[in-house]
């Protein structure tokens, strides 16, 4: 099937019109629902078992799962994401924080390894990394991260702390980026399907490259699907056996920055503590303004980040594996190396 000129889905929104429509975005936890999560996790903390194997059996939640249940339909087929206020983080303890949102990701899909350790909960914070050497991870530094995707279907945030300024939480959808491409520059769409090299940043699988050649935009299943990381494009440039970019796909991937940057197209919130936020990535870019930090260690800011895969997704390409590994549904995304071994990091 060709691939058609408009995509449109629910995923296909402007943030201009989803700022006025919060209504389809916010939730707010009750009193019910936060006694269910304590209770939950005093549970699960009792069993004594490691959090990277709680499962959603282990994780009893009678009222709240219904509506984790809709959230993992409106990740997968609805406008994508969503921003979940109220968890009390500063009255638990980091072992009771991590048990709720790893529970709650537990309704929603399985949790993936997030980086070479092994982490199945990230912690996202600044920790001094230099943001111009081409194997940090930005999201170890105060800059700015730019629009991307994450190598996983659904990211999950819970912010602990907020930054003193900036650090806002930003997201566009590439499905309404690439009707706008296709409808104005169709020469530049077309060279979004051709396929481009990602650095891996030192998180390398065995037997593979230092970096992955995926097109921006996949069509398969009749999905469009969207695999983006800019700053990793232009630094896989460095190695030497990487196939470089044409003029056009520079061009293209231009012009693909400037209409996601647009405050039309993309939409800004502000996490606070005990916000939670859901983005659904193969429709959906997310990014983070630069920040100033405070000066106390104690409040810097500080987020826990889960990648998950969900369970009756879609079908995503065969080249994926590249990335993926596996691209089995339910089973899929995560960074898996050779030294690899799952596990949960409290701080």
């Amino acid at each position: 099937m060709p691939i058609p000129k408009t995509v449109n889905i629910p995923a296909a929104w402007l943030g201009s019109d989803m700022e006025s429509k919060r209504y389809l975005w916010e939730y707010d936890l009750s009193s019910q629902d936060l006694k269910e999560l304590e209770t939950a996790a005093e549970i699960f903390k009792k069993s004594k078992k490691p959090l990277g194997v709680i499962s959603k059996s282990e994780f009893s939640l009678p009222n709240l799962s219904s509506f984790l249940e809709d959230l993992q339909k409106e990740l997968r087929s609805g406008i994508g994401f969503k921003l979940i206020h109220g968890l009390p983080v500063e009255k638990y303890d980091a072992k009771t924080r991590a048990t709720i949102f790893c529970g709650i990701g537990s309704h929603l899909g399985s949790a993936r390894s997030q980086n070479a350790q092994g982490h199945l909960l990230g912690h996202v914070r600044d920790v001094g990394a230099d943001v111009n050497d081409p194997k940090s991870r930005i999201y170890q530094t105060t800059a700015r991260q730019s629009f991307h995707t994450d190598s996983c279907d659904v990211v999950g945030l819970l912010c602990l702390k907020e930054a003193k300024e900036g650090g806002d939480s930003m997201l566009a959808s590439s499905v309404a980026a690439y009707n706008h491409i296709s409808k104005f520059r169709p020469e530049l769409a077309a060279a979004l399907f051709e396929p481009v090299s990602t650095d891996r940043r030192g998180e390398i699988p065995e037997g593979g490259k230092p970096f992955f050649t995926i097109p921006v935009f996949n069509w398969h299943d009749d999905k469009l699907s969207c695999i983006y990381q800019r700053n990793y494009i232009d630094s896989a440039q460095r190695y030497k056996d990487a196939p470089k970019l044409s003029a056009l796909q520079k061009e293209a991937l231009d012009f693909f920055d400037e209409v996601v940057n647009r405050p039309s197209f993309h939409l800004k919130m502000r996490l606070k503590p005990g916000d939670m936020q859901f983005v659904y990535n193969h429709s959906l870019l997310h990014d983070r303004t630069e920040f100033k930090d405070w000066d106390d260690p104690k409040e810097k800011r500080h987020l826990l980040r889960l990648w998950l895969a969900l369970p009756k997704d879609r079908i995503l390409p065969p080249i994926y594996m590249q990335r993926y590994g596996n691209i089995d549904v339910g089973d899929r995304g995560g960074v898996i190396t050779n030294e690899t071994v799952l596990h949960v990091p409290m701080n």
